[in-house]
């Protein structure tokens, strides 16, 4: 079996790298380091919580536009309000 990627993660870093340690002993397996990109996303990790964002994904859009140089704008919808399924 061939299985392309496989991500693990744990709130001790201990037992993940035992965890990483016991699989590279049964497969073939290299570490890449701190999950950075996943499925397009941008991935942060910090302490207390973990970050995504798709601002790559989002800069490749508007280059491929040609209007990555646009003026920026404000949020034009009030923040913070809840929309139902009419909205």
């Amino acid at each position: 079996m061939y299985v392309d990627d496989i991500i693990f993660g744990s709130n001790e870093e201990a037992m993940s790298q035992n965890f990483a340690l016991v699989m590279q002993k049964e497969f073939e397996m290299s570490l890449l380091g701190e999950l950075i990109y996943l499925l397009g996303l941008q991935v942060q990790q910090n302490k207390d919580d973990i970050f995504l964002s798709q601002t790559k994904h989002l800069k490749q859009i508007l280059k491929k536009y040609g209007i990555e140089d646009s003026k920026l704008v404000c949020t034009p919808m009030v923040t913070g309000c809840s929309l139902n399924a009419n909205d």
